[in-house]
């Protein structure tokens, strides 16, 4: 799957949730809120409630480099420049379009994965503050790192995999 335009429209669903559930809380959420917890949803830190949503947006938009920019900026690098299993093969020409275009959506579905865990994480200490709630749910956060380590293991085998496997059609004989 080398297209990016559907883990971009995720990302962007993701986002405008997020937004949404932000301006609901907002205004149900205490001036100074809890912003850190410990591994057990215990708060040990507090920021205004304006600031704790600024670092987040901040946060969120810092992510958006390596899951967007980073891949569009790539091809205009030189190839020396460019760190890549087997680089000769898939820089060349024919393959070079193509190349990019799956680190393009590889990237798209890697900012997905983060995107949902900052939101994930924006949304428990939320939870924690809103007097409905008024909890962390720590076990959940817990499920949500380490379901993204996993995505992240997974990922980079299938980053890996795919750009040191080079078809056999693809070697010369004098790489060989």
């Amino acid at each position: 799957m080398n297209d990016s335009r559907f883990p971009t429209v995720l990302y962007c669903v993701l986002l405008v949730l997020g937004v949404l559930q932000w301006a609901h809380a907002y205004p149900q959420l205490p001036a100074v809120m809890a912003s850190h917890f410990s591994g057990y949803g215990v708060p040990n830190g507090w920021q205004p409630k304006q600031a704790f949503f600024a670092v987040m947006a901040l946060v969120i938009a810092v992510t958006a480099i390596p899951t967007f920019l980073a891949p569009r900026r790539l091809p205009s690098l030189p190839p020396e420049r460019i760190n890549l299993p087997n680089k000769s093969f898939w820089l060349a020409p024919e393959r070079r379009e193509e190349t990019f275009r799956f680190f393009r959506a590889q990237m798209a579905w890697f900012g997905c994965a983060l995107l949902f865990l900052l939101l994930y994480t924006t949304s428990q200490a939320i939870n924690a503050n809103l007097p409905s709630i008024g909890r962390f749910d720590w076990q959940g956060m817990w499920y949500a790192l380490g379901g993204f380590v996993i995505f992240c293991i997974v990922w980079l085998i299938h980053l890996l995999r795919h750009f040191q496997n080079v078809p056999e059609s693809g070697i010369s004989s004098s790489s060989r």
